[in-house]
């Protein structure tokens, strides 16, 4: 079923009279996303909105919700408050949506004061493996209203007693559905999904939140598994306004100096603590020196945006790129400053006076003229992947949001439907994984309603300029990659079967029936399932799997399957289909609460104590090594390696 403006008489008026002065005093009007999302939902519908990066999305989602919940006393028995779950594919986004709720939840608050009206406390908990031990334990004790989670801590809360916090579920609100749908990732969360449904006395509304997908309808069958859902996708006002630009007059003919807008780059020169982009060209020692790049010009070109502008993401697909790019940006950054206080030195010493010298500012050597230059002494850029703490991670965060920090090199953990204020332009370094994934980067910028989304693309070479091309044409017209869900993934499968029959047991068919319901299983041959069950309980097709313990018992004669003792443990340790990267957790030396991010085992294996490694764009000193974690502390300005 679809739904249009037309078929919406007044998007407000089923909501309480606080939610309607709150929302009337923050926005001109709803957009078409949410007047069409709120007619579904207020009906009970489980729906998709399909919309573009700013149209409102997340308050087309939640502001049904909010307003129930805040015209609604909490229910007597505690254990039931937890009313509305919102899974985000990301742990930056759910911290970023918790943070964007503080405002309609206040607003709404202060409007119920003037009113006279009961002033409603709605409480909102995150879920995620950044919470701490603490909070993660008393989400059992005392959920709040609104539970703000991902994929894998959802699958991890119920397989564990704190499930029965979640008895209350109404509302289930998946955000960027389309990023997990066509992964195994998206299997494991659909059949947790209806792990929940199962423990609720009815199903569970489903809203989900996609940025432009197709096909819509498989999607919406993902989502809704054996229920229906109301697609709503209203026309898209969204314009991309993409550049490719080629930083060098003939990419066939790299051994030209690269020129800058700003500053002739033949008097930079590369200090010798971190090396340029370019690496040493491979071979034996005795071959040729290194060869051409256009490394060189790319920096160059990206320091000019950044300068250029007020805020700059900077996308990159690799953690390796992203901190040596960061890096550079900020050598040369620093090399600028430098030349701009000789000149005003060498200024001083002629006709020129002092005084009129101190109105030439660095910004006036450093880049065009139009953006915000970051005062001296202080770092152009950030670099933010998984591989950054989370505390350094929201630190980073707040900084671009706020104006603080002029730019941010990014892998996807800012590409998905975080609120990134008032960036206005995002640069993309060589041509994007997928079609969808650049629209989702370019929405970075300019992500209020209404704005437009500004990007330039750098290609690295002449093949990569071709696909570049091809990707950017394809953004602007929207023709994005088709997605489908996974059929029947039986690793996935038996990852599940084993959570749910180490919290209780139950009969094969009973079994089966939950399974098939979401969409990935609901074509599973019987043969396939029996298959997995043999699988996990010790009955293998040969004797080369007799060394594989048992994870379940299944009694044929009764149909009952149980968890073998220590299925929940394995379950809850071996969960989800992220893979195991082998990450060593970097910590601050004497303090235990203060992650500074992660080193892969290889980068640890190859360390030794003293030595320096940038993670983050700061450096560290690696004073301790354990089994399982890397001890640092500070060593600002000292150079060091790459952790990637």
């Amino acid at each position: 079923m679809n739904v249009t403006v037309s078929d919406v008489p007044d998007p407000l008026a089923a909501f309480a009279a606080p939610t309607r002065e709150w929302f009337a005093s923050s926005f001109a009007a709803p957009t078409p996303a949410q007047s069409e999302a709120w007619a579904a939902v207020s009906g009970g519908a489980s729906a998709l909105v399909v919309a573009p990066t700013g149209s409102g999305k997340t308050l087309a989602a939640f502001l049904w919700s909010l307003d129930g919940l805040a015209r609604s006393s909490p229910p007597a028995d505690p254990m039931l408050r937890c009313r509305v779950l919102y899974v985000s594919p990301l742990k930056a986004l759910a911290v970023d949506v918790e943070r964007n709720l503080r405002a309609p939840l206040a607003g709404i608050r202060a409007a119920a004061a003037r009113l006279g009206q009961p002033v409603p406390e709605v409480s909102v908990g995150v879920r995620s493996g950044d919470t701490p031990a603490a909070e993660r334990r008393s989400f059992g004790r005392t959920p709040p209203d609104i539970l703000i989670t991902t994929p894998e801590s959802l699958f991890l809360i119920l397989t564990s007693a704190a499930r029965t916090a979640l008895r209350g579920v109404r509302t289930v609100i998946v955000d960027e559905v389309h990023a997990v749908a066509g992964t195994k990732r998206g299997a494991h969360l659909a059949l947790s999904l209806e792990r929940l449904d199962d423990l609720l006395d009815a199903p569970a509304q489903r809203v989900g939140l996609s940025a432009t997908v197709r096909p819509v309808e498989e999607i919406a069958r993902f989502l809704g598994g054996p229920h229906p859902v109301t697609v709503i996708r209203p026309p898209s006002e969204k314009t991309l306004q993409i550049e490719v630009a080629v930083p060098v007059e003939d990419m066939a003919n790299l051994d030209e100096t690269p020129t800058s807008t700003s500053t002739p780059t033949s008097t930079l020169t590369t200090p010798p603590q971190v090396l340029p982009l370019e690496a040493v060209a491979e071979g034996p020692a005795a071959g040729p020196g290194p060869r051409a790049s256009i490394w060189p010009a790319v920096e160059e070109r990206v320091l000019d945006l950044i300068l250029s502008h007020s805020s700059t993401i900077v996308f990159v697909n690799s953690r390796r790129l992203a901190e040596r790019l960061c890096a550079r940006l900020n050598e040369l950054y620093a090399d600028r400053l430098e030349q701009a206080a000789a000149f005003g030195q060498a200024t001083a010493g002629g006709q020129t006076t002092a005084k009129s010298t101190a109105r030439l500012s660095p910004a006036d050597l450093m880049g065009p003229a139009g953006g915000a230059a970051p005062p001296a002494g202080l770092e152009v850029a950030r670099a933010h992947h998984g591989s950054v703490s989370r505390e350094q991670r929201l630190l980073i965060e707040d900084d671009l949001k706020s104006g603080r920090l002029p730019a941010v090199v990014a892998t996807s953990s800012l590409e998905l439907g975080i609120d990134m204020g008032a960036v206005d332009l995002v640069v993309q370094i060589e041509s994007p994984p997928s079609v969808a994934a650049g629209m989702q980067r370019i929405g970075r910028a300019g992500h209020q309603v209404g704005a437009a989304s500004r990007g330039v693309v750098l290609p690295k070479h002449r093949s990569d300029l071709l696909e570049c091309a091809v990707v950017a044409e394809r953004m602007r017209s929207a023709q994005i990659e088709a997605v489908r869900y996974p059929r029947n993934p039986l690793d996935v499968l038996a990852q599940q079967i084993v959570a749910i029959l180490a919290m209780e047991d139950r009969e094969v068919d009973e079994l089966g029936a939950l399974v098939r319901r979401a969409a990935p299983f609901a074509g599973l041959p019987g043969s396939a399932y029996e298959g997995v069950l043999d699988m996990l309980a010790g009955r293998y097709p040969s004797d080369d799997f007799a060394e594989l313990r048992p994870r379940i018992t299944w009694d044929r004669a009764t149909g009952v399957l149980a968890g073998r003792p220590g299925a929940q443990r394995l379950a809850v340790t071996s969960g989800g289909t992220i893979p195991d990267r082998g990450m060593f957790g970097v910590f601050l030396l004497g303090e235990k609460a203060s992650r500074v991010g992660e080193l892969d085992e290889e980068m640890v294996y190859e360390s030794r104590i003293g030595d320096v490694v940038l993670l983050g764009s700061s450096s560290w000193r690696i004073e301790e090594i354990t089994p399982d974690r890397v001890l640092v502390t500070p060593a600002p300005g000292r150079p060091g390696r790459l952790p990637f």
